[in-house]
């Protein structure tokens, strides 16, 4: 389960993200190549990077809600034969307990104020994207990965979904897996290694001349705005590697508090 949560952000396999290579994502000067480096060394440092930065953005969110914790309700409460003894963020108290009030407190603030706040911060990151412009290497559009078939992505397509819309616009399936793995030996090698038993699917764009699109000035949206999330494992020839290690602390904190207002959503709502 922990290694299927990782891939979802790491590779896409909930979305229709697509990648090739992967550097550093901590690195704080200029992003040094890594061609060098086995891929699964890479995929195996950027997890632990993840689970250090994870713990790190609990400590932060538990810390700011505890500030508005109710101090000693319990010598004025009124509700009968209460053995809890832990006052825990996530303890299920009684209704007319403080303490369950605070929860609802909890709720509205990391749902309201905070999350506007990470919403400002992902605004930032992307922001500083336009800094940044495109080397047209062309290794983004001769891989595509996706969890989807064709036929499911043009199906998702029909039922409205812009994303299918797009894909399914610009790409079209290899014909077999060995025709793919040429592309990118070892970043077909590493995804198949992280996906287990869940089907991917592999893509290309055909109007790709060389390593420049024919039909660039009618290109969709999911051409023009690539790459769309700051934690995309993109190609190492990628100009935007440079961007995404400069970002990548912030990314990678966002994408971690994210995680645990959903958690905690889950748990008090």
């Amino acid at each position: 389960m922990v290694k299927q949560q990782y891939v979802k952000f790491i590779v896409g396999t909930g979305n229709l993200w697509y990648y090739l290579g992967m550097e550093n994502f901590f690195s704080s000067a200029t992003p040094q190549k890594e061609e060098n480096t086995p891929l699964v060394n890479q995929y195996d440092d950027l997890k632990n990077n993840y689970q250090r930065i994870f713990v790190e953005a609990a400590e932060s969110i538990r810390a700011a809600v505890n500030k508005f914790k109710p101090e000693n309700p319990c010598t004025l409460c009124t509700i009968k034969d209460c053995s809890i003894e832990k006052k825990d963020v996530f303890t299920n108290y009684p209704r007319g307990c403080t303490y369950k009030d605070w929860q609802a407190q909890i709720i509205t603030f990391l749902t309201g104020e905070y999350q506007q706040k990470l919403k400002n911060t992902y605004k930032m990151i992307m922001d500083k994207k336009n800094e940044y412009s495109c080397n047209c290497c062309g290794d983004c559009c001769r891989l595509a990965v996706s969890e989807y078939s064709y036929e499911q992505l043009k199906q998702r397509a029909a039922r409205g979904d812009k994303f299918s819309q797009d894909f399914v616009s610009v790409f079209v399936p290899y014909k077999t897996e060995e025709e793919a793995k040429a592309v990118n030996p070892e970043y077909f090698d590493l995804l198949n290694s992280l996906v287990e038993d869940e089907k991917t699917y592999y893509y290309y764009c055909p109007k790709l001349k060389g390593s420049l699109c024919s039909n660039y000035e009618n290109r969709p949206n999911i051409c023009k705005d690539f790459p769309h999330n700051p934690l995309k494992l993109l190609p190492s020839r990628c100009s935007y590697n440079t961007w995404r290690a400069e970002i990548s602390k912030q990314a990678l904190l966002l994408k971690a508090k994210t995680d645990i207002i959903e958690f905690y959503k889950n748990k008090l709502g």
